[in-house]
């Protein structure tokens, strides 16, 4: 189908047409999972973590025209495979950051930094057990159950209505329209770094603004221009994010290497011999040390990112670019001719 087309469809058929690429994109993805390390293609995981985030996104937005295509079950069968997609990788991008702060630690801290990446390196491998166990279950049925309730739509065409019929342009800029004031409002909620569920539905709402625009940015002019502005701030949210989330990661962490050694000294202590080598052993190579100087780290990180999102985003320093959003609303309900056809 050609991309220019897809604004003028019918809202029924353009949002079938949508949602079917977004699982053709997973389908795709699909065999191509497998053992983290054992795949040539390290992002994987993320592109079928995406296409389902997408497909979710596109029947939430388009529910109306799409009302009967995927009934409840079906829906829940979709969301708990797109949830079971999360923990692997995010233990993975939790991984990445603490294995490139190893140069900033000094030599005393590394232990509780190999500490930890051990304890998320055991997550990691039984996660991605979990989800391969759970996608080899779960996708194939699914993908073949909504490929045959997206694929035909009945309606009813009224010949004696007045006025043209509304278009999948039409329907998007209604829809765009309702998620930039979302955006805006959730924005105005977020005033300090320790926000955190204010900020993560703030990123939850670019990212819908971001998967409803993406689609069209060949056939409306200066749409890719704001979907890289919000990939950008979906990023920057995504960080500050990673930090809240890790943050609470290192709590739960030096809270059990102090129960963890607690637990070993006592058990040293009450032997009948003790044995004193092992106890000061013990008692020099504690892992908090190193534990809470990721913290800070990760603390200092948290800040920045939020100085970062107060000067480009908040405080109502996001206007200008909701009003170009506002714009291309407009411009999804222009004629389609209007259009410049991409070459």
């Amino acid at each position: 189908m050609e991309p220019s087309t897809l604004l003028s469809r019918p809202p029924e058929e353009g949002a079938r047409r949508l949602a079917l690429s977004f699982l053709d994109q997973a389908a795709a993805a699909h065999p191509r999972l497998s053992q983290p390390g054992e795949s040539e293609d390290s992002e994987v995981l993320h592109d079928f973590r995406v296409a389902l985030r997408r497909l979710r996104s596109c029947l939430t937005a388009y529910a109306e025209p799409l009302a009967g295509s995927v009934p409840k079950k079906l829906a829940r069968r979709l969301r708990r495979l797109a949830q079971a997609t999360g923990p692997g990788r995010d233990t993975e991008v939790q991984m990445a950051w603490l294995r490139g702060r190893s140069k900033q630690l000094s030599s005393a801290h590394r232990a509780g930094l190999a500490w930890q990446l051990a304890r998320l390196g055991e997550r990691m491998h039984e996660a991605y057990g979990d989800l391969l166990h759970e996608v080899a279950d779960e996708f194939p049925g699914l993908e073949t159950r909504l490929r045959q309730r997206l694929s035909v739509y009945q309606t009813e065409v009224r010949l004696d209505a007045g006025g043209p019929h509304p278009s999948l342009g039409d329907l998007t800029a209604a829809i765009l329209r309702e998620q930039i004031a979302d955006l805006e409002g959730r924005l105005a909620r977020v005033s300090s770094p320790e926000d955190v569920e204010e900020a993560h539905r703030a990123r939850i709402s670019a990212k819908r603004l971001r998967y409803l625009v993406e689609p069209f940015t060949e056939e409306i002019p200066g749409a890719a221009p704001l979907v890289k502005s919000l990939k950008g701030f979906q990023d920057l949210l995504g960080e500050l994010h990673d930090a809240h989330v890790l943050e609470a990661e290192l709590a739960a962490a030096v809270e059990a290497a102090a129960a963890g050694r607690a637990r070993r000294l006592f058990a040293l202590a009450v032997q009948e011999t003790p044995d004193a080598a092992l106890l000061r052993a013990e008692r020099r190579r504690p892992h908090e040390p190193g534990l809470l100087a990721l913290v800070r780290q990760n603390r200092a990180r948290r800040d920045q990112l939020f100085t970062r999102l107060q000067d480009g985003w908040l405080d109502g320093r996001a206007g200008e670019f909701l009003r170009r959003l506002e714009e291309l609303a407009t411009e999804m309900e222009a004629p389609r001719s209007s259009f410049s056809n991409p070459s």
